[in-house]
Order: C-alpha cells, then sequence, then structure tokens
C-alpha cells in the first residue's frame, strides 16, 4: 500500500471528529510534536496503542513536521502469545517493531507476590522504555491515555490518596530526560473502541489476571463513571474541563 492508501484505512468513515480533530487539538494545544523529534510509543498490542499508531502515522502522512516514530513492545519471556499480528502490522505502517523481553513476571508474581502489582508494573515497563529511549537516542515518548485515563486518575488521587494528581497530556521526566506525550487525551475511550472495531485492529488477548479485577479501584472509579453519565450523558467533559488547569504543565 502507498501513503494514501494507508491514510484512508487509517482514517475510516465517521471518526473525524471524534477522533483525528480531537486528537489534533491536543498535539497542538501542549506542543507534543516538534521538528526532529524522535518519538517512542509503548506498544502493548490493546487497543490504545495501536490506536495511538494509527494518529501518529496519519499526522506523519498529512503534515510537513518531520519526525520519527519508534513503536516498542515489552514482552514477557514467560508469555506464550505471539507477537506477529501487531509486528506484521507495523510493517504494513512503515514502521519496524522493536521487542525486549523481560522478567517482570518473575518479579511481580513470584514468591514474594505483591497483592496489587498494577502500579509496580507500569512503573517497571517505563522504566524499561526509559532505558530503551537513551540507548536509542530517542527524546519523546507517547503512552495510549485516553481521556477516561485522565478522569479515572484523577478520581483515583482525590478519593484515596487525598490530592489533587492528574495524568498531563504532556510533562518532562527530568529523572530521565525525556518528555512523555499523551496524544489522546480528549478522546474518550467508547470511541477508541468503535474504532478499533470498525478497522479491525489486531488485538493482543491481554492474560493480565488483575486487568479486570474486582478489587480493582480504577474499575471501580470506571463503574462509577457509567453510572453518572447515564444520569448526565456529558458527565466526563464535565469532570475533564473541570480539571483542565491542572493538566497545564
Amino acid at each position: 500500500m502507498d501513503g494514501r492508501e494507508i491514510t484512508s484505512y487509517i482514517e475510516s468513515k465517521g471518526f473525524n471528529k471524534s477522533i483525528w480533530s480531537l486528537a489534533g487539538k491536543a498535539m497542538c494545544d501542549y506542543k507534543m510534536i516538534e521538528e526532529g523529534d524522535r518519538i517512542a510509543v509503548g506498544v502493548s498490542g490493546g487497543k490504545d496503542s495501536l490506536t495511538l499508531l494509527n494518529v501518529l502515522v496519519r499526522v506523519k502522512m498529512i503534515t510537513r513536521v518531520n519526525f520519527e516514530i519508534i513503536p516498542i513492545h515489552i514482552h514477557p519471556k514467560q508469555k506464550s502469545i505471539a507477537t506477529n499480528e501487531i509486528e506484521d502490522y507495523c510493517k504494513f505502517l512503515g514502521l519496524e517493531l522493536i521487542i525486549e523481553e523481560t522478567n517482570l513476571e518473575d518479579i511481580l508474581f513470584g514468591e514474594d507476590k505483591m497483592k496489587n502489582p498494577c502500579f509496580m508494573c507500569g512503573r517497571m515497563r517505563r522504566g524499561i522504555l526509559y532505558r530503551l529511549m537513551k540507548e536509542k537516542n530517542i527524546n519523546k515518548l507517547a503512552l495510549g491515555h485516553h481521556k477516561d485515563d485522565i478522569i479515572e486518575t484523577f478520581l483515583l488521587n482525590t478519593f484515596y490518596q487525598g490530592n489533587l494528581g492528574v495524568m498531563k497530556p504532556r510533562y518532562m521526566s527530568k529523572e530521565h530526560g525525556v518528555e512523555v506525550v499523551r496524544p489522546m487525551a480528549y478522546i474518550e475511550e467508547s470511541t477508541i473502541i468503535r474504532y478499533a472495531r470498525r478497522i479491525k485492529l489486531p488485538i493482543l488477548k491481554s492474560e493480565c489476571q488483575y486487568e479486570t479485577s474486582k478489587d480493582s479501584k480504577r474499575l471501580e472509579m470506571k463503574e462509577m463513571i457509567e453510572e453518572l453519565s447515564k444520569k448526565s450523558e456529558n458527565i466526563r467533559s464535565v469532570i475533564f474541563n473541570s480539571i483542565k488547569p491542572l493538566l497545564k504543565d
């Protein structure tokens, strides 16, 4: 496929306002992409990270900004899931997927098994990404967090940590010397789900036992927002707009 065909496939129909315009606005509002950037994309193989790849590839194809996209997949050695499909998908987009095998499973679920290792898992994965970025001279990390993630994180911090901590669309990790950007910060999860189904993204099935755990506080926040949305359809936008001043760098 040539560039036009890939762009046509990525864009699909019916998502101009709900994905492309919102992604473009977020990237513009927070100046996420600049000339000469080398941007790592954390690719788990889920709907969010694959949609993020499409967002960035589309921007690269329709703008004059010269930047590189480097997809990276962190793969636990113990997992039996094959990565062929996401490797092929990256090639289809004109990208080469970097696969980094790790022993995260041994650390997180070994003899000293943690009750809820999600936070530590995310932290360790981020650490691996930062190391690879330093080795490969990559200056930015793009993550597939969306509007719902930002709202849920704010509520979690408010209810359980007693602070107003937020997941910023763009921030500088001073410890690692790289910028972290979230181009899908304005996009709702339900839209991403519809988009992934529409274009049949090759999603890797997650084997994480904690992803849908009933003990998950994030799931609790997600369910609470869903209940509120039945009474107020725009509740996500209302909450998001109320915390926007906190999202600035």
